[in-house]
């Protein structure tokens, strides 16, 4: 996958400022206006028949990756905070429970 994303960055005019990847997530910041990315996602959904990338971009200043909630205040702070989806149910497993530990 590195190599992939190697490759479809450095053949696209426009590049991500930033470009984080955890297994199948990746988290980019995009100065460029939401006209370029959509191209910028075309561009990475052409480099392979067999990976394709989906896109969520940022609402209301907020934008959930992997368990987090990710904000952009106006001064340019970042701060971040748990976040579930809504079909989160708060039910865990009790750490008695005859549940195999894996």
């Amino acid at each position: 996958m590195e190599h992939f994303e190697t490759k479809a960055i450095e053949s696209s005019p426009l590049k991500p400022k930033l470009w984080k990847r955890f297994v199948g997530d990746t988290y980019i910041i995009w100065p460029h206006g939401k006209e370029k990315l959509d191209i910028f996602l075309t561009h990475l959904n052409s480099q392979s028949n067999f990976i394709k990338f989906t896109m969520e971009v940022e609402e209301n200043g907020t934008l959930p990756f992997l368990d987090i909630l990710i904000k952009r205040n106006q001064d340019g702070s970042i701060p971040h905070q748990a976040y579930r989806k809504k079909t989160h149910t708060e039910h865990y497993l009790h750490a008695k429970s005859h549940h195999h530990p894996t």
